[in-house]
């Protein structure tokens, strides 16, 4: 058995747009080297966490980006990842920490898994370059070539960092669920969460809906539920993932046509969500009776959200737990860092039973 201590920045930038996420942890990971890398323990600590709000201009920049030429791509993701070095190197001067490397999720263009695409653009070389600090980054190529859906990543994260809960929640741009299974761990992408309810709040001149104060004042609206609710997407079988293209498709576009008020279409969409959560973990819980579940992500700031997936709830008899707000909101760079650290040792961080590729990987 093999014990190695490190430390790590983890940096995530989601499709919510709302910043960069940047959170320092320590581990000390037990795992046995031969022949494959093999997990046994898992000790970490949250040191230090921040986020970096995007500028407007970057805002804009990542959020229209698909629709540029290859030169623009090319670029942006070049200097994203030397304004992520000034980031990082920012964080550093406030906070006393000292990391062996750096993980960086970069920020998604693409996501195609059944063209076999995926695209997460922030140069890791500039980021390197920059910070003088060995860098991990492009988690999700290896899992799509081995015909995985590279997503989601948590599961990994959820079952080693936070053993406690059943099932794991993170109801970030995209909502996502981890559960428990026979075979391991079983996860999917459920829906649009606040991709979609920022797009709506800011019908009203608002980045978001705070608690959820707009859609608590809507009614809900049956027929554009039922539209979303029969989207094919939500037949599919396990394993699955979405992307951002097909939710401003799919989720955003038919609501920005809809004629009712933002209220009532905020509400229909938290009532879409709940549903949808509720399907998903009725689906894993077929071969399960999981008790509790860990809610996490900017979603788990909206009380009425929130309130609408713990009613949609009650009959499974799940428990809904919302941690600490570093847990809620720094979750995922938690778990860029502790995929950078398994990386370091070669230790499989996609896994199959979550993405239905091939085997495990190390990404």
């Amino acid at each position: 058995m093999k014990r190695v201590q490190c430390s790590g920045l983890g940096l995530m930038s989601g499709s919510s747009l709302d910043g960069l996420d940047i959170a320092g942890v320590h581990f000390a990971l037990e795992y046995e080297p031969a022949p494959t890398p093999t997990l046994h323990k898992v000790e970490w600590s949250l040191a230090c966490a921040q986020t970096f709000s995007y500028t407007e201009t970057w805002r804009k920049r990542l959020k229209y980006l698909e629709g540029q030429t290859a030169f623009e791509l090319a670029k942006t993701h070049v200097y994203l990842g030397h304004y992520f070095a000034i980031l990082v190197k920012d964080f550093l001067k406030s906070h006393p920490f000292q990391p062996d490397f750096i993980a960086s999720h970069g920020h998604t263009v693409f996501h195609e898994p059944e063209r076999h695409l995926t695209l997460q653009i922030g140069d890791g070389a500039a980021l390197a370059a920059q910070t003088k600090i060995t860098v991990i980054d492009d988690f999700r190529s290896q899992d799509v070539a081995l015909d995985g859906q590279g997503a989601p990543l948590a599961p990994l994260a959820d079952v080693w960092l936070w053993p406690e809960y059943d099932l794991w929640l993170n109801l970030g741009g995209i909502a996502n669920l981890s559960a428990r299974a026979p075979e391991g761990v079983l996860a999917c992408d459920i829906t649009g969460c606040n991709q979609l309810l920022n797009a709506l709040a800011e019908e009203e001149g608002l980045p978001y809906d705070a608690d959820g104060q707009l859609a608590a004042q809507g009614s809900l609206l049956e027929d554009l539920l039922q539209f979303w609710n029969r989207l094919p997407f939500f037949t599919k079988p396990f394993p699955k993932s979405l992307s951002n293209r097909w939710v401003q498709k799919e989720l955003i576009l038919p609501a920005l046509r809809h004629s009712a008020s933002t209220a009532d279409k905020l509400r229909t969409a938290c009532e879409h969500i709940a549903q949808q959560v509720r399907l998903s973990v009725e689906t894993l819980a077929q071969t399960q009776h999981p008790r509790r579940m860990l809610l996490t992500g900017g979603g788990a700031k909206n009380d009425f959200l929130v309130g609408r997936i713990g009613e949609a709830l009650q009959s499974t008899g799940v428990e809904v737990c919302v941690p600490d707000a570093q847990i809620v909101d720094f979750k995922e760079a938690i778990l860029m860092a502790f995929m950078g650290a398994l990386r370091l040792q070669n230790i499989p961080n996609c896994l199959k039973s979550v993405t239905g590729a091939k085997r495990d990987s190390v990404g």
